[in-house]
């Protein structure tokens, strides 16, 4: 018993403070749960943001292949946010039905926050995860042009090649 009091002397621990570490301990642990679980939540909620852009790319991507349909589209976007459990999801696909004529697809998915994070849904009711990509199908190198030009009005379709003025021969390098 002596040799605890004296080491209580020397290492300055006295009775009045006991129970001090049990109150920074009550004082701190909230804070850090706090932290520990916001990191989780944001995170949860960038990779929610990340898997709607991935289902929106890779359903576009399974469309502009000729002879792919909508359903297609929706059945792999549908797929892939089945992998994180999402619920509520709503995709678009335009043009409805995709022809062979078509030169863009655009495919939009749309899903709630609240019915899909963890811990805060209280704090998200109004936030969607909403991701669209448009991309160029594989179709006739024209139906492309003008599927290009339809995305940047005003610009002209490009002009037809100019023929050579000497065929047969290649051009002279020194203009002699």
């Amino acid at each position: 018993m002596r040799h605890a009091k004296r080491l209580q002397q020397l290492v300055g621990v006295s009775k009045l403070r006991k129970g001090s570490h049990s109150v920074e301990f009550a004082i701190v642990l909230p804070i850090m749960l706090l932290l520990f679980l916001s990191g989780i939540e944001f995170a949860r909620m960038n990779l929610l943001r990340h898997l709607a852009e991935n289902a929106s790319y890779e359903a576009a991507r399974h469309v502009i292949v000729p002879g792919a349909t909508v359903e297609e589209a929706e059945a792999k976007a549908n797929a892939i946010l089945s992998v994180m459990g999402v619920t509520g999801a709503s995709l678009t696909v335009s043009p409805d039905p995709v022809l062979e004529t078509t030169g863009t697809v655009s495919v939009k998915v749309t899903f709630p926050a609240e019915k899909n994070l963890w811990m805060v849904p209280k704090f998200s009711t109004n936030l969607n995860f909403e991701s669209e990509t448009t991309l160029l199908t594989e179709r006739a190198t024209m139906q492309q042009v003008r599927a290009i030009n339809a995305i940047t009005p005003g610009s002209d379709p490009p002009p037809d090649p100019v023929p050579p003025s000497n065929p047969g021969f290649p051009p002279d390098p020194f203009g002699l």
